[in-house]
């Protein structure tokens, strides 16, 4: 169903989903400077990297922006979004299929030596880059982990047979500061922190996001509503794109062009406030 604020301000499409579609990922120097290292470690056949973040900064997007890049260039990418596997075998099952093996065994061994196969003729027979990300990397459990640790070993004299990506939330940090993982921790070659975004910065997104909405429009936001968005969402970009979403539907309602502060007050006590209550602007109360 359309958003009825669309046509209303001009718009194509919706600017500030929270879907992450790599088209509206703005990238700040924080998030390009995590591409950037990720993609080296991936490129130089390196192994293993890893992006940490908090819920909301991004890594999701990043993930997949990465994955469309690592397509584009050619690699065999896959990208496993829900790792919470209940078993090694299922994971691993899940990763052969994912990367394109057609053999299969009912094993766990025996699927083991399956993809190491695979990997080997993809990577120095085809001389292919192949690539696994794992995103929400935080809810792997310590088993799940150690069967990456084993993929992360099979190499060459040369080179990483396999290049794995994980995006995780601060949790896996502590997890891999238990001493049975301390041999997987080892293996990472890089590790990024995706950051919260400045003022600058978020005013920047919001401008980035409405062009490409638009088709090149300037934003309808006052400087002083992307202050009050700065201040209520304290620079996450998920919950700056939520404010700024639920703002453009109450100026629809109002039938008011511009995005004032007040407007953003207005939805953000709304959000956290009254979550629990009924009543609010969508209900006729202003």
């Amino acid at each position: 169903m359309e958003l009825p604020y669309l046509t209303y301000f001009h718009l194509s499409e919706e600017p500030f989903s929270t879907v992450p579609s790599p088209r509206y990922f703005f990238l700040t120097s924080v998030h390009s400077t995590a591409l950037e290292k990720t993609a080296y470690v991936v490129g130089a056949k390196k192994g293993l990297a890893v992006v940490f973040g908090d819920t909301g900064t991004g890594k999701s997007s990043l993930a997949r922006l990465l994955h469309q890049k690592f397509l584009d260039s050619g690699f065999i990418s896959s990208l496993i979004t829900n790792p919470s596997y209940p078993t090694p075998n299922s994971l691993l099952r899940t990763i052969a299929q994912e990367l394109g093996t057609t053999r299969t065994d009912k094993s766990f061994k025996g699927m083991l030596d399956i993809l190491k196969d695979y990997l080997y003729a993809k990577a120095v027979t085809e001389g292919k880059t192949v690539v696994l990300t794992i995103d929400e990397a935080q809810t792997l459990k310590p088993p799940l982990i150690e069967l990456l640790r084993q993929l992360a070993n099979y190499e060459t004299n040369d080179m990483k047979l396999l290049q794995l990506v994980l995006f995780a939330q601060d949790d896996l940090r502590n997890t891999l500061a238990k001493r049975r993982l301390q041999n997987f921790r080892s293996r990472i070659v890089m590790a990024s922190t995706l950051e919260r975004l400045s003022l600058t910065e978020l005013n920047a997104m919001i401008s980035f996001r409405w062009e490409v909405a638009s088709g090149g429009a300037q934003h309808p936001f006052t400087a002083d509503a992307t202050r009050v968005i700065f201040e209520y969402s304290e620079g996450m970009p998920r919950e700056a794109n939520i404010l700024a979403d639920n703002a453009l539907l109450l100026a629809f309602y109002k039938k008011q062009q511009v995005i004032t502060a007040d407007v953003v007050h207005q939805v953000a006590v709304d959000r956290h406030e009254n979550l629990d209550r009924k009543g609010g602007y969508l209900n006729g109360q202003t």
